[in-house]
């Protein structure tokens, strides 16, 4: 079976992971991607992929992560941290980040796709919060970023906080801490 040469091996690992089949990491993709057939027979299939049919289209078919080369990481990370800079300075025009709003609405633009990059979200963030925002910029992410946000967004979410009382010493007042 041909698996396109976009799925990385740590991608199709995590895939199989996530559907209750462990495959050996120490394995080359090669190897792999040799006994696909093998690890196919145990995949436990979900909403997204009900069948041994859409799990083959979805290795034959082009990955959709998002990885930018070298150079364009370089260029989307200076961006991001150009946009942060002027954010933290209270949104002034100066030379080191921007002379006017035009540029700073360029740069969101031009990185706005890498949505996958943690420094590209915050960078969309504090430009949507920023009095010069031209139009709401929401970054662009893949199904897999939002569905683990959205994880830890639950995880954060589901904290107990638990009542403490303590007995006061006399002349001192009640102490209450919810810790």
């Amino acid at each position: 079976m041909l698996i396109h040469k976009s799925h990385s091996k740590k991608d199709i690992i995590k895939l199989f992971k996530k559907h209750g089949v462990t495959i050996d990491e120490t394995q080359t993709k090669g190897n792999i991607v040799s006994n696909i057939e093998q690890y196919m027979i145990n995949f436990q299939y979900d909403k997204k992929i009900e069948n041994l049919t859409m799990l083959k289209d979805y290795l034959k078919d082009k990955s959709n992560k998002q990885r930018p080369t070298a150079q364009q990481k370089n260029n989307i990370m200076f961006s991001a941290k150009r946009i942060i800079k002027w954010a933290k300075s209270s949104y002034v025009f100066q030379e080191e980040t921007y002379n006017n709003k035009e540029e700073a609405y360029n740069d969101i633009m031009s990185i706005y796709m890498w949505g996958d990059l943690p420094s590209v979200r915050r960078a969309c963030k504090f430009y949507n919060e920023s009095p010069y925002c031209m139009n709401h910029i929401n970054p662009i992410m893949t199904d897999e970023v939002k569905q683990e946000m959205l994880q830890n967004k639950i995880i954060k979410s589901q904290i107990i906080y638990k009542l403490k009382i303590r007995r006061a010493k006399d002349g001192n007042p009640i102490v209450v801490r919810f810790d």
